[in-house]
């Protein structure tokens, strides 16, 4: 028998490493600078930063290019044609597309700007920043969970801007040894004559166990 009572707490703390680690990611994802806080000397842009910048960008190039088509410039952005529209509008829109008329001879090969290129190349930074300092971030956490093998993953997850499912797929993913249960974690169950009836256990300890109930396990 299963339950999902959560089990007791050890008093776990996060390390100033992880706490630094998750700033760091944080930061890199959507940047809040503090109140007064001079900025940081040749500090990446954030993804937010860097995706409200290009999309400024796409707008821009799309105005000063009334002949470019959305699937044309969708092959130099990471969007489709029609992300870029729901975009555009989302942004408050852009001229009406002009043709191409054969009086003006062969039609021009695009090739975006190079404020453009800037733009693409800074928003390609940001996400490169921000995967490597989740991978950082991850690392730390599973350093966390092996060193200190009582602290469970809803416990964990208190301190991270994740649920502990997403805890558990990082424990799985850098291979932290299983926990060792304390005693007090499970509990006996007796039927009315005081004998031994059934055992209650942790749930994260039983999903993790050989031959664990695939219907309780998906739950």
């Amino acid at each position: 028998m299963a339950t999902t009572d959560s089990p007791p707490e050890s008093g776990y703390q996060p390390s100033d490493r992880l706490k630094e680690r998750l700033a760091a990611w944080q930061a890199s994802v959507e940047w809040e600078p503090e109140d007064g806080a001079p900025e940081p000397a040749h500090r990446i842009p954030s993804v937010a930063e860097a995706r409200e910048a290009l999309e400024a960008g796409i707008q821009q190039e799309l105005h000063d290019d009334r002949q470019l088509s959305l699937p044309t410039l969708a092959e130099h952005v990471p969007w489709t044609a029609e992300n870029l529209r729901l975009l555009m509008a989302k942004r408050g829109g852009y001229p009406a597309r002009e043709r191409h008329r054969k009086s003006e001879g062969d039609p021009r090969v695009y090739q975006p700007s190079e404020h453009l290129r800037d733009l693409l190349a800074a928003y390609n930074l940001s996400l490169d920043t921000a995967q490597k300092r989740l991978e950082e971030l991850e690392q730390c956490i599973a350093d966390e969970l092996t060193a200190h093998p009582d602290v469970m993953n809803p416990e964990m997850a208190k301190h991270l801007p994740w649920e502990q499912e997403q805890v558990r797929l990082i424990a799985r993913k850098y291979d932290v040894p299983r926990r060792r249960k304390r005693g007090s974690e499970h509990k006996l169950i007796a039927d009315d004559k005081g004998q031994p009836k059934s055992v209650v256990v942790p749930y994260d300890w039983y999903v993790g166990q050989p031959g664990a109930d695939p219907s309780i396990v998906k739950r």
